[in-house]
C-alpha cells in the first residue's frame, strides 16, 4: 500500500463518520414540528438576535393593528373607501412578509434574505405611519 492509498482511506473513513453523524436524529431541525435540537438552522442563534426579532415583530404588529383599526374608525363611520384600501394593502404586504419569514425559518430561503426581511419590516412600519398620518390629518 502506498502513501496515497492510506491518505485516501483515511479521508474516506472521515467522510463516512461525517455522514453517520449527519444521520443522527438529534441534529434534525424542524420548526414546523416544534422540535428543539442542539443545532440551529443558520449558524449560531444568539440571545440578542431573538430579542431584536421579537421587538421588531411586536412593534410591527402593533403598528399594523392600530392602522387597520384606525381605517375603520377615523374620521367617522362608515369608513372611507380610501382608508379601507390602505388597510387592505398593508395587510396583504404583511401576509407576504409573514410567508417570507416562515420560509426563512424553515430553511427554504438563503440567510442572505435576512436583510430583505428587515427592509420589508421597516417598509411596513413606514406605510403604517403614512396611512395613520393620512387618516388623522
Amino acid at each position: 500500500m502506498g502513501k496515497n492509498s492510506l491518505h485516501r482511506d483515511r479521508l474516506f473513513s472521515i467522510e463516512i463518520q461525517n455522514l453517520t453523524e449527519m444521520a443522527d436524529h438529534r441534529h434534525d431541525y424542524s420548526p414546523s414540528l416544534g422540535q428543539m435540537t442542539d443545532k440551529p438552522l443558520f449558524g449560531v442563534s444568539k440571545w440578542r438576535d431573538r430579542v431584536v426579532h421579537t421587538s421588531f415583530a411586536v412593534l410591527t404588529s402593533l403598528a399594523v393593528a392600530v392602522t387597520v383599526i384606525s381605517a375603520f374608525i377615523y374620521p367617522h363611520w362608515p369608513p372611507l373607501l380610501m382608508n379601507v384600501f390602505f388597510a387592505v394593502c398593508i395587510s396583504l404586504m404583511c401576509m407576504s412578509h409573514i410567508t417570507l419569514i416562515h420560509w426563512y425559518n424553515e430553511g427554504g430561503v438563503d440567510p442572505k434574505f435576512r436583510v430583505l426581511i428587515y427592509c420589508n419590516t421597516v417598509l411596513i412600519l413606514l406605510f403604517c405611519i403614512c396611512a395613520n398620518c393620512y387618516y388623522h390629518l
